[in-house]
């Protein structure tokens, strides 16, 4: 397998591609609905095919009929949001039946800016784990080790996007769903600022929902960060209701000069991945960047994680039916007061004049990174505890399960939860994070770092990123593939 079949083009090379009619949207998108049928049990990424709608709009690009910035562009879509013509479940066995009349907002920008969506990829239950399965479609398998979790809950566009099924896909995050599966997939992703792309037909929440989620984003991911930046452009470009986004222009054009704090430290981390990361930083001081690595936690991330648990389950909670938050005390029963899970089951239950408490909390933790960011330009840090672990599977769907589970670190066994604290970093504080792989592998798996940036700072963060797959190469196609 080469990086000359079309499979393996990054979107930007498909596109310059078909703008140069070396290939045709029909004969391109024909080659991924074969290399799908070919390849795609393997993985079990894409849930739902609707190749007869993707055929019809790919001959309009092929006839001129239609323009864009990614016209005739063949991908997939994330199964949390709606796509005309599709089904759409969350993975929720309830919305087996759901077919969707329009477009998700996000996806709506990419439709008319000439995408072809073909396929729909695979989530863990109402998207709410770090692997991807569900009742309804069955477990998606890593394209780097079958035995391993893809992460979740953009897992199925993560390998969608490692297996050479689609170069462009749409992810949505607020515990690390596009950025855990980047960096378990050795694939690029971004997590936009809080509020710049819009959530609007999303599921979970239900369909038909029209309140956004106080920390959940929509974004990106892709197999270089000049996609990401090419897409991030499209998903931000329509005005919403009177105020249009102008976001600043990125604080550096490459790594000469970039102020990069570098932290594997408070949270837990598998220390060959923290090593292999600390590797990096010094790959990048002799680039030309000015590194900083840091002893101690960040003024900001003092107590984030126990805000960050409190806030996440308090906007769980706020959807939940009664049995389900009793099925959370009853879970966290079994553990000590002061415990993770207890913690998470209390914040389910969460008043409103409690989270209004934690509100304010959280805007003075986005103040004081904003002040941290004065003297940075970003801050580097692991995605996750450590790579791709092994698929825990068998004890059930959702939250609850997820409770009782651990994860090997290094030596130790930590609670399977703790694998939200380092994605919770740039969530809690509405902070654009870029994941990115590292050059090398950990534990022979793909292993990525996040670049947090300032407020706003999305262009900062996929600069950085683009400078890096310059100075040190892109994606590399996991065996067999």
């Amino acid at each position: 397998m080469t990086q000359t079949d079309p499979h393996w083009w990054t979107a930007t090379e498909t596109l310059a591609a078909l703008q140069a009619r070396r290939i045709g949207a029909v004969e391109l998108l024909d080659h991924m609905l074969d290399r799908q049928a070919r390849h795609g049990a393997a993985v079990n990424a894409v849930v739902e095919v609707q190749a007869d709608q993707a055929r019809a709009e790919a001959r309009a690009y092929d006839a001129g009929a239609r323009r864009g910035a990614l016209a005739g562009l063949p991908m997939t879509i994330k199964d949390t949001f709606e796509v005309a013509g599709f089904g759409c479940t969350g993975g929720i066995p309830e919305l087996a039946g759901h077919r969707s009349p329009a477009d998700a907002d996000a996806v709506a920008e990419l439709r008319k800016a000439g995408a072809v969506v073909w396929g729909k990829t695979n989530v863990p239950l109402a998207a709410s784990d770090h692997q991807s399965y569900n009742p309804l479609h069955g477990v998606t398998r890593n394209p780097w080790n079958p035995d391993r979790t893809v992460g979740g809950s953009s897992g199925g566009a993560g390998a969608a996007l490692a297996a050479g099924l689609t170069a462009l896909e749409l992810g949505s995050d607020i515990g690390g769903s596009i950025r855990v599966p980047a960096h378990y997939c050795g694939v690029w992703g971004h997590k936009p600022s809080y509020g710049i792309v819009p959530q609007r037909g999303h599921v979970p929440p239900m369909p038909g929902t029209l309140t956004d989620s106080a920390l959940s984003v929509c974004g990106p991911m892709a197999r270089s960060a000049a996609d990401l930046d090419l897409a991030l452009g499209l998903l931000t470009a329509a005005p919403t209701e009177g105020w249009h986004l102008r976001l600043p222009e990125a604080r550096v054009t490459g790594l000469t000069g970039a102020r990069i704090a570098v932290w594997t430290g408070g949270n837990p981390v598998d220390p060959d991945y923290a090593a292999a990361i600390h590797g990096f930083a010094g790959d990048l001081a002799r680039a030309g960047a000015k590194v900083t690595p840091l002893d101690a936690a960040p003024l900001p991330l003092d107590g984030d994680s126990d805000l960050y648990i409190a806030l996440l389950f308090a906007t769980i909670g706020a959807d939940l039916p009664p049995e389900a938050l009793d099925a959370y005390a009853t879970a966290a029963a079994a553990f000590p007061a002061d415990s993770l899970p207890a913690r998470v089951a209390r914040a389910t239950k969460s008043s409103h004049g409690h989270y209004m408490h934690l509100y304010e909390r959280q805007q003075r933790h986005i103040a004081a990174w904003a002040a941290w960011f004065q003297s940075f330009d970003a801050l580097i840090c692991p995605v996750a505890m450590n790579v791709a672990f092994p698929h825990q599977t068998e004890d059930g769907h959702g939250p609850i399960p997820q409770m009782f589970r651990t994860l090997a670190v290094g030596n130790e066994e930590r609670p399977y939860m703790e694998n939200l604290f380092w994605p919770g970093i740039a969530t809690l504080a509405h902070l654009p994070a870029t994941a990115r792989p590292l050059p090398g592998k950990v534990h022979g798996m793909p292993a990525g770092i996040q670049i947090i940036g300032p407020a706003f700072g999305d262009r900062t963060t996929l600069a950085l990123a683009r400078a890096m797959d310059a100075a040190f190469g892109g994606f590399s196609p996991p065996p067999g593939f």
